[in-house]
């Protein structure tokens, strides 16, 4: 691929929840991006709630509770305290194990996902069905992380003809348009719908790079929804999906990919940019074997979040033919 067209990469996602047309690391955590009107909506667990309080801020990113005192989260985010709820609680020392790609041919032999014991137990917390299935593409998802606060919409004229591309910020009518995010972080929910199933992503900036099969999500421009997009310090950030009337933890934020010569990319969301979340299910056999099956009171019988109606996912799927020009290039092994 030219470079021209190479992908900006960068790890430590942040989720950038954007609602409707207008739409790292720091060790002090807090929110997503949305795209609503003002962007500071989604602050507290949604109406049908996947799993709101189990995600936490987790150092510079975040981590998700299963259960049994057990915490999931990305290699690279790493294992330690996690807040949840406003409350700190511990690591067991010792207790971590990063995950395998299971010796799939041609991919490294760890992959960037943790799993690690807290020393008590967060009270009143239910466990977290895990998906056994990968989502397919199109499936809802709901997006939940601790990344930065949403900043102005910024709209780009382009030169695509250099490389890598150049970029001019313009009032109106440029080529590329999205947001910026500001310094704050604050834990935030947003949607989205999976765009491929099956993707291998190389995590190359990590030494030594990582392999992780992964989901895919795109940030579309979808007036009237909340349409997520991670940037800076969501990473371990939630991907829930539905199997049937029931939530499942479907993904980890990990990584997040732009265009060429894009301003700040791990602070910026243009439309067309993807966010990369760990795919689970690819994982979940490891992870029983080390967290217990969860019984008793677990996340099940939640109805969908239905902020992203089926004509707005019409929408989605005719932009994407319609105009792929708009839609990051990169450069993932399939």
């Amino acid at each position: 691929m030219p470079d021209s067209l190479r992908p900006i990469r960068w790890l430590r996602a942040a989720v950038i929840l954007a609602a409707a047309l207008m739409l790292m690391p720091s060790p002090a955590a807090r929110a997503v991006l949305i795209q609503t009107a003002t962007g500071t909506d989604n602050t507290t667990a949604p109406p049908d709630d996947p799993g709101w309080a189990n995600v936490g801020v987790r150092g510079i990113g975040n981590g998700v509770y299963l259960g049994d005192r057990w915490v999931l989260s990305v290699a690279h985010v790493g294992s330690g305290s996690i807040v949840l709820e406003g409350t700190t609680y511990a690591a067991e020392p010792g207790s971590a194990v990063q995950l395998t790609n299971a010796g799939e041919p041609g991919r490294s032999a760890l992959t960037d996902l943790i799993v690690y014991r807290l020393t008590s137990e967060p009270a009143g917390l239910p466990a977290v069905a895990i998906a056994a299935t990968a989502p397919a593409a199109g499936t809802a998802v709901t997006m939940i992380g601790s990344g930065r606060a949403r900043g102005a919409f910024t709209e780009w004229s382009v030169n695509e003809t250099t490389t890598p591309w150049t970029w001019t910020t313009v009032p109106s009518g440029g080529d590329y348009a999205g947001y910026g995010s500001t310094a704050t972080r604050e834990m935030r929910w947003g949607t989205n719908a999976i765009s491929d199933a099956a993707v291998w992503i190389t995590a190359s900036d990590l030494s030594p790079p990582l392999d992780v099969k992964s989901l895919e999500t795109v940030f579309d421009e979808l007036p009237g929804t909340a349409e997520a997009q991670a940037v800076n310090n969501d990473s371990g950030g939630a991907l829930f999906a539905k199997n049937g009337s029931d939530w499942e933890l479907a993904g980890l934020i990990f990584d997040v990919r732009g265009y060429s010569g894009q301003p700040s990319p791990a602070f910026t969301a243009v439309f067309g940019n993807t966010t990369y979340s760990v795919d689970l299910a690819y994982y979940r056999p490891q992870i029983m074997a080390i967290v217990p099956e969860p019984t008793g009171a677990t996340l099940t019988g939640l109805a969908v979040v239905a902020t992203m109606s089926w004509a707005a996912m019409a929408q989605r799927s005719s932009r994407s033919t319609a105009n792929p020009s708009r839609r990051a290039r990169d450069t993932r092994e399939q």
